[in-house]
């Protein structure tokens, strides 16, 4: 129906016939996606199972690279702060510095803390790049659609005597992304957008755009409109976090949601809300748990839980079935084989003998997903175990795994691997 959102579902459903029909069949039989995304006579049907396979996990950071393209990214929502106080105001309140976009350019990335340091959400600050008086105190703030109205109330919490202005924006700007090989080449020249940003969280994020409501990038005929999925997708393969699906609130703190790699925290500014933890965290060099990506796969289509090295395209309609990933769900160990008797008969004796107070701790948590692919918060020692088991071959009976719960109760595989980009 016309003005009417789709479902989420329906939604992955109409990426998923995107992508199978933007890919080919290669000698080994596997289904690849076509360099430019064309449409072949050999494209899988409606419906189709499609997997896209790649030989090493880093792969998938530029698979969906290789064309220049474009996507609005949906459920964003733009603060506007003005007023001769915004650039303070704004300094006290997130964990980027202000100095480096108060006289105009590009964005930034940021997060916004709890006093405890925990993270509320994630975000952007834009100064607006028009105006006759320019530059002016006139920032937009855009963070998740579900966090708009809690950041609000803080900013309004946080004010005081501030002489600042507060103002909803969300029905008068979209945001949108641009990547592709030709993305790079149109830098501070895209007269796209006079609020911008060069989208620098992840290598080939390409750029993120501000735009009126009713306007679309003015962009080279070469680039390609895509499904808001593609993005996503994109996004979650890169190991990149983006809303509260990834960033728990007041659950994590900035370095394990990776907003130091990601170049969204500043060290050497000032006081701040929730600094002390975050500096203390950056201080002491021991960060245990981090946001990394993973592969989802049922017990049924992969019983060793060994890393499917596949996007499958058909993992939509096994969401339909009731095996959809739940975020914030447990991500737990289990030892093929037979093992998980053993280690909860080993696990009930340790019990036994340590005080009641004593607890196990899940490796980690789901975060979003897309199709197969998703991220979590997991031990980076666990992850590291897992790569190396998958570098080395390992298949007997004691191999490593992880697993979380769907949706319908049924098991899910849990593959994870540290990005390439990371330091």
């Amino acid at each position: 129906m016309l003005g009417l959102r789709q479902p989420r579902m329906m939604r992955n459903i109409s990426a998923l016939r995107w992508l199978a029909t933007h890919s080919r069949t290669g000698p080994s039989g596997r289904r690849v996606l076509m360099p430019a995304y064309r449409q072949m006579s050999s494209a899988a049907p409606e419906g189709s199972s499609a997997k896209i396979r790649v030989e090493r996990v880093t792969d998938f950071e530029h698979i969906l690279d290789k064309s220049d393209s474009y996507s609005q990214i949906p459920s964003r929502a733009i603060i506007e702060v003005s007023g001769k106080d915004a650039s303070e105001f704004l300094q006290g309140l997130q964990c980027n510095h202000m100095p480096l976009i108060d006289q105009g350019g590009a964005g930034m990335l940021t997060g916004f803390l709890a006093p405890q340091g925990r993270v509320i959400a994630d975000g952007f600050v834009y100064p607006r790049n028009a105006g006759v008086n320019f530059p002016h105190p006139v920032f937009l703030v855009e963070v998740d659609a579900r966090m708009k109205e809690r950041l609000l109330k803080i900013m309004r919490f946080y004010k005081l005597r501030a002489r600042i202005s507060l103002r909803d924006a969300s029905e008068e700007y979209a945001v949108w992304g641009v990547w592709g090989p030709g993305s790079g080449a149109l830098g501070e020249s895209t007269a796209a957008a006079d609020v911008w940003l060069a989208d620098g969280r992840a290598p080939g994020m390409g750029l993120r755009l501000i735009l009126p409501r009713d306007a679309k990038p003015a962009l080279p005929h070469k680039f390609e409109q895509k499904p808001s999925e593609i993005y996503a997708l994109r996004r979650i393969l890169k190991g990149v976090p983006e809303g509260p699906e990834d960033f728990a609130p007041d659950a994590s703190v900035p370095l394990e949601c990776n907003l130091d790699y990601m170049g969204g925290v500043h060290f050497s500014k000032g006081c701040y809300v929730g600094q002390e933890l975050t500096i203390r965290t950056h201080h002491r060099g021991v960060v245990r748990k981090r946001v990394v990506p993973v592969l989802l796969s049922s017990a049924e289509s992969n019983p060793t839980g060994a890393n499917p090295l596949c996007i499958d395209l058909g993992f939509a309609q096994q969401q339909l079935a009731g095996l959809k990933p739940q975020p914030q769900a447990d991500v737990t160990r289990v030892e093929m084989g037979g093992s998980e008797q053993h280690a909860e008969a080993e696990e009930s004796h340790q019990q036994s003998a340590k005080p009641a107070r004593s607890r196990r701790l899940p490796p980690g948590k789901l975060g979003g997903s897309m199709f197969n692919a998703g991220l979590a918060l997991m031990r980076l020692e666990h992850v590291e175990a897992y790569m190396a088991q998958e570098a080395a071959g390992v298949s007997d009976a004691r191999r490593l795994a992880f697993e979380t719960t769907a949706a319908n109760g049924g098991r899910l595989f849990v593959s994870p691997w540290s990005p390439s980009w990371w330091p």
